[in-house]
């Protein structure tokens, strides 16, 4: 299998931290690696890193392979420009086609964290044999609580697996439903979060966005080797919808399957994200040296190595940098992705 890494994002929830030079993936917000290094090292134990390819913009070519040495040039997919993950994905897929007509690709993104590697690697090998059929199978996981942040995957007819995981013809794609229906979904054990992980031939996944999305199979067979940065390419890439694969192929096809797993896993999706799972290994507030005169259930991460004194206040979340100091409550740090859509427009050099 060629196990694709989506690194393209910028992970904007992660300001003042995460910049255009440094986004989310690359940062070291969870420990002594990026969380990009931890999913190359988890695909390279589990495949093999000669097996372990990198879709990018160009901007971030040199820090893939800074922060990933064992990865070879031509192991970097370099996009033309961003248009979300179904043309990425049709793009890494007519790469390695060209090269590996009859292989298995799986696509990973970047940035989630994995703590039971043990069952990813057995769900991965199910996934595989699943894939060897013709199906588009993804990752689905069980829901621990009734979240609203993430896509759902309704699952239908049992399909016969291997070792012992079971999968799930998918019947229907929800996406970010509010709190009452996430209830209801979790609550019916029918419904699996969408973790955005993939398996299928090569071969399958060309078959479906050439019937499901013929305008970017156009754009794929025509962009040919003027992968990268050339005018060209990125003209032609540019004209691809900025789509999902989800919306794109997995919501209109009929071989989807799912996976429902456990396996410790998060999206790590804003800074709150990142406080419990610190929280977790028992790093009660952070990074840095903090001072607390009755404060409860704050995070502070002080890059510069300032002193942060906290009294008196509770449930926030404190990011020093160098130049800018982001404060929010725990239950509004998505809202942090707003906070840098003005500063777009009003500072756009602090982003």
């Amino acid at each position: 299998m060629k196990m694709v890494i989506m690194a393209g994002g910028q992970g904007t929830r992660f300001w003042p931290l995460s910049r255009k030079s440094s986004p989310k993936q690359f940062l070291k917000v969870l420990g002594e690696k990026s969380l990009f290094q931890m999913t190359v090292q988890r695909l390279g134990e589990i495949g093999g890193m000669e097996n372990v390819y990198v879709v990018c913009s160009a901007d971030y070519a040199d820090l893939v392979l800074s922060q990933a040495p064992g990865l070879g040039d031509e192991q970097v997919i370099v996009e033309p420009a961003p248009r979300n993950t179904a043309p990425c994905i049709g793009l890494a897929a007519s790469y390695l086609a060209a090269r590996f007509p009859d292989e298995l690709m799986g696509v990973f993104p970047s940035d989630h964290l994995i703590q039971d590697e043990k069952e990813f690697g057995r769900v991965l090998a199910s996934a595989s044999n699943l894939a060897r059929s013709g199906y588009l199978v993804t990752f689905g996981i069980r829901p621990e609580f009734p979240a609203t942040g993430y896509g759902y995957l309704e699952q239908g007819e049992e399909i016969p697996g291997k070792d012992g995981v079971m999968a799930f013809k998918v019947v229907r794609f929800t996406e970010k439903p509010d709190l009452e229906t996430a209830e209801r979904f979790r609550a019916s054990g029918r419904y699996c979060w969408n973790s955005g992980m993939f398996v299928w031939s090569l071969a399958a996944i060309l078959n479906a966005i050439r019937e499901h999305m013929p305008d970017l199979d156009d754009i794929i067979q025509r962009l040919g080797d003027c992968r990268g940065i050339s005018g060209k390419g990125r003209e032609l890439f540019e004209k691809a919808a900025p789509v999902s694969i989800d919306y794109g192929v997995m919501e209109k096809s009929e071989d989807v399957v799912v996976i429902p797993c456990d396996l410790q896993w998060s999206d790590v999706g804003d800074w709150n994200a990142v406080a419990e799972i610190l929280a977790r290994r028992g790093s009660a507030t952070g990074s840095g040296t903090v001072v607390e005169v009755d404060s409860r259930n704050c995070f502070v991460h002080s890059d510069s190595g300032k002193t942060v004194a906290l009294a008196g206040v509770e449930n926030l979340i404190i990011v020093e940098t160098g130049d800018s100091i982001m404060i929010c409550s725990r239950s509004r740090s998505q809202d942090v992705g707003k906070i840098v859509e003005i500063l777009k427009r009003q500072s756009p050099e602090l982003i």
